[in-house]
């Protein structure tokens, strides 16, 4: 299901084992995974914004408190004053809002007004997990790893998501980890 004909997008990197955080980080480092993020959350167009990005407030953290560059961030935090906190009253890039629900509406508003076809859902585990009824496609890097001390993990995919399309296995020489990229689409209504 589509949210107001924008489609809702999650991306995440994963291990064998789904983690996809430890202490509030990405457990590993791999180049070729951050520019397939940028990439895909960023949109060339005429104007200045370039993609939306959906996460949660410890994602948020995790990038340092700072709206990603030529995207707008919503971050959902249920402390009332968690934009005062982090200085981000009459922010053009980054807003604060205190659910999903809200965080879809403007979403899908704004990226009407700005042409953009699709909203990307970025983490954490809560936050894919609530979102999952609402998406449409999932771009999973594959990460040929275990993390047996992770604490943040991606939800299982039901049936209703297939896999439209998979990159070759590719291998990053600074972490030594294989990785590859995957699209899953969810299955049109029958």
């Amino acid at each position: 299901m589509s949210y107001a004909h924008t489609e809702v997008a999650q991306i995440a990197a994963i291990s064998s084992n789904r983690c996809i955080g430890k202490n509030n980080e990405l457990p590993w480092h791999i180049s070729a995974d951050l520019q397939h993020f940028k990439k895909m959350t960023t949109k060339q167009n005429d104007g200045d914004i370039q993609g939306i990005v959906i996460m949660g407030r410890k994602t948020f953290e995790s990038m340092g408190s700072k709206p990603l560059p030529k995207r707008v961030s919503f971050i959902i935090s249920t402390q009332m004053d968690y934009a005062e906190q982090k200085g981000l009253i009459d922010k053009n890039n980054a807003h604060v809002v205190h659910n999903l629900d809200d965080a879809l509406t403007q979403a899908a508003s704004l990226a009407h007004g700005a042409h953009l076809d699709t909203i990307w859902i970025i983490g954490g585990e809560r936050v894919f997990n609530e979102a999952m009824m609402y998406t449409d496609r999932i771009e999973l890097t594959h990460i040929d790893t275990e993390i047996t001390d992770g604490d943040a993990f991606f939800p299982e995919l039901s049936d209703n998501f297939i896999v439209a399309s998979e990159s070759e296995q590719m291998h990053d020489d600074k972490s030594y980890l294989d990785f590859r990229f995957v699209t899953y689409q969810k299955k049109a209504a029958e």
